[in-house]
């Protein structure tokens, strides 16, 4: 069991690092006009990975526990913007190579 939330876990958070790596490059090369609307389709692809692991039965994991998974990964997101944005001198500068290479 212990596995499988370790897994699911790492595929989210994943998905998520990948999908703010998209954002901020199309915010870099095209502007907020294509970027907006690549967040809104990102945040739709977060959420129905929710219902779509909840669907496998394979997987089976407390709904508690993938709610958890995903607010993580959510926070991740939140904390790395955060950084980024308000305070780029703090931002891990191993993040910031995966983020902008």
């Amino acid at each position: 069991m212990k596995l499988k939330i370790l897994f699911v876990f790492i595929a989210v958070s994943t998905l998520s690092l990948f999908s703010m790596k998209a954002i901020l490059w199309t915010l870099l090369q095209w502007g907020a006009r294509f970027a907006l609307p690549l967040a809104l389709v990102s945040i739709a692809g977060y959420v129905w990975s929710f219902y779509l692991v909840q669907s496998f039965k394979g997987v089976q994991l407390p709904k508690s526990v993938l709610i958890w998974i995903w607010a993580i990964g959510f926070i991740e997101v939140l904390i790395l913007g955060g950084l980024y944005h308000l305070t780029p001198q703090y931002f891990p500068a191993i993040v910031g190579d995966f983020f902008f290479n």
